[in-house]
């Protein structure tokens, strides 16, 4: 049987992003510029930005919502982008997970306020793929943030439950608490065929110092790799990074690809950024790219999601996002130790 199609499950969220001139001090005054409404959490992300990418193959949305007016607006976020939200199941009285998104306009930077709602009350079987399903990727995201599934475990059952339908599967991590991180994550790497994170993520998870905030020590992020497939990630472990993006897999290929030079005055908000990457990295894979190429579109596509204050709207046809790139060119290769 030919697999095609992802299916991407787990926290799905509204977003309300909030422009603001820049981050105040307690109990002083700051101005929220303009905000914005879309759906969020990174099965949504991903799937859009799938879409978005020019996806051709099956792309299929497990989520769960509320009944209310956050729920309605979250659902038809989605569904702009072309997702099938059929899929999504709705639990009455239960208040939609949302998100204020705070981006500040001064430092693109932004800072997540959550209040978690239905997404606490997010079952296995809310979650669970199709029986039926010939989708050749299961992504999952995300641990640390699903109350129910953190405390029953439901996480790795679900990774497992996909692997034996015959699916690889793939982790995302949502920017929660070290101490969350580090409980949750580790029991679900020995059932995760691709693992690609953040600095930060990883560092957390392996114990290896990437970035600190600054520049990205390349082979540090190459090591987090490393133990990431030593601690049970099956096929490849990716670490992204506003400088570039590494990637090392099983059979022991690694990739190093420095992101694009995208000018300050282009962006209009960086939410969605990572989440943008593991999108081309998943077209990639799914399309079975040289690992070189998945990087790169991974990197592209981040890009162009600066380009919007919500995550997905700004990112292009995939040829359009390695063409952006290629004009905008990539970081200096001095950056890349």
């Amino acid at each position: 049987m030919t697999r095609r199609g992802i299916v991407l499950a787990g926290i799905v969220v509204l977003d309300i992003v909030n422009i603001i001139d820049h981050w105040p001090a307690e109990e002083t005054l700051a101005f929220i510029d303009r905000t914005e409404y879309a759906a969020g959490g990174p099965p949504h992300n991903a799937g859009a930005g799938l879409l978005k990418l020019g996806a051709p193959f099956p792309v299929t949305l497990l989520a769960t919502s509320g009944d209310d007016t956050y729920g309605e607006l979250m659902l038809a976020s989605a569904r702009s982008y072309g997702l099938d939200t059929s899929h999504v199941t709705i639990v009455p009285g239960a208040v939609t997970s949302h998100t204020h998104v705070m981006t500040c306009a001064d430092t693109g930077r932004r800072t997540f306020f959550a209040q978690l709602g239905v997404n606490n009350l997010m079952a296995v079987e809310h979650l669970l793929p199709p029986k039926d399903t010939t989708a050749k990727l299961y992504y999952l995201g995300s641990p640390g943030v699903a109350r129910g599934l953190d405390a029953s475990g439901g996480w790795q059952v679900l990774l497992e439950t996909a692997r034996e339908q015959g699916m690889k599967t793939c982790l995302e991590l949502c920017p929660v608490p070290a101490d969350v991180l580090r409980a949750h994550v580790p029991p679900c790497l020995p059932f995760c065929d691709y693992f690609v994170v953040n600095d930060y993520e990883a560092s957390t998870i392996t114990g290896i110092e990437i970035a600190n905030g600054k520049r990205l020590d390349w082979n540090a992020a190459e090591a987090a790799c490393r133990k990431l497939l030593d601690m049970g990630v099956s096929e490849l472990a990716g670490v992204h990074h506003p400088d570039g993006a590494v990637a090392v897999k099983r059979n022991g290929e690694i990739s190093r690809r420095p992101s694009v030079n995208v000018a300050q005055s282009e962006i209009a908000g960086s939410v969605g950024a990572g989440d943008a990457f593991y999108a081309g990295m998943l077209f990639g894979i799914h399309e079975d790219w040289p690992l070189d190429k998945c990087l790169d579109l991974g990197n592209a596509a981040a890009a162009t999601s600066l380009h919007s204050p919500t995550t997905s709207a700004s990112i292009r046809p995939w040829a359009e996002c390695l063409a952006y790139a290629q004009s905008r060119g990539l970081r200096p290769l001095l950056s890349v130790q």
